[in-house]
């Protein structure tokens, strides 16, 4: 599935999906689908494939997002990135999804309605505004709302950037053009003021599929609290915590993030 549109219909394209790992990789192992979360591509987790280059990874860049920037809009809701995925899944053999963030939402919201599309699931600090531990007022929320009134939708963008990545986001904003900004801070904020992400979308007591949520030990505390409660309701789910992570844990720490896919090998293998 390298370089294919995958066809919704004759009125909308899904996203095009890539081989993100290396060449080479054994056709017969469990492949791994990639969901990025905001403000990023999925080409953001080449140095996590760099330690599954014995299997598929494949990945998308999300609606609004990279390549796939001219696909999103004001029609493109929560719904419509979980139907994306669903057409991805599939076409593949029960992959196992790595989903970061607002990817992570997607992922399980995908599994929940398609269980036997997915051998397991990696959610780095999914944003699951509907749990009773989520902040009413999300602090990154709340900033990007006062910069995108200050400044726009760029400005939103630099904002938001500032708090992930602190001094080090000054490299990206010196290199990023400000259509760029522009652009990818409409995204931002289209995603961050959908109401349907505040619909629950699965049950977690009922979740069905093996899941490790996982969250960077430096991570702000609500994203953390969410991710640990998150997998104590999950039925099959456990909480993985990356020492010395922050949110961006494909970036800082590629290792520990593809140990925790491997994982989800051994779940599946223990299974009766």
């Amino acid at each position: 599935m390298n370089d294919t549109a995958i066809q919704a219909g004759p009125e909308r394209v899904r996203p095009t999906v890539d081989t993100v790992g290396a060449d080479g990789a054994d056709a017969e192992a469990r492949p791994v689908v990639i969901v990025h979360g905001s403000m990023d591509r999925s080409a953001a987790f080449r140095r996590v494939t760099e330690h599954l280059q014995d299997r598929p990874v494949l990945g998308y860049d999300r609606r609004g997002w990279g390549r796939s920037r001219s696909l999103g809009g004001a029609d493109v809701d929560h719904q419509v990135h979980v139907d994306d995925l669903s057409a991805v899944l599939a076409e593949l053999d029960a992959p196992i999804v790595l989903g970061h963030s607002y990817g992570a939402l997607v992922a399980m919201a995908a599994a929940a309605a398609g269980p036997s599309l997915v051998a397991g699931i990696v959610a780095v600090e999914p944003p699951v505004r509907w749990l009773p531990w989520w902040p009413a007022d999300d602090p990154w929320e709340r900033t990007v709302r006062s910069a995108a009134a200050e400044g726009g939708p760029a400005q939103a963008s630099r904002a938001l950037l500032a708090e992930l990545f602190g001094p080090a986001a000054r490299l990206h904003l010196a290199r990023a053009l400000p259509s760029d900004l522009a652009a990818d801070g409409a995204s931002l904020i289209s995603e961050m003021t959908d109401p349907t992400v505040d619909l629950p979308r699965f049950d977690p007591v009922t979740f069905p599929v093996p899941t490790v949520v996982a969250a960077g030990s430096r991570s702000a505390p609500h994203h953390r609290e969410v991710s640990r409660r998150l997998a104590e309701l999950l039925p099959h789910g456990r909480f993985a915590e990356i020492p010395g992570a922050g949110h961006a844990s494909h970036v800082s720490h590629p290792k520990e993030l593809a140990q925790l896919v491997r994982e989800i090998d051994l779940i599946e293998e223990q299974r009766p």
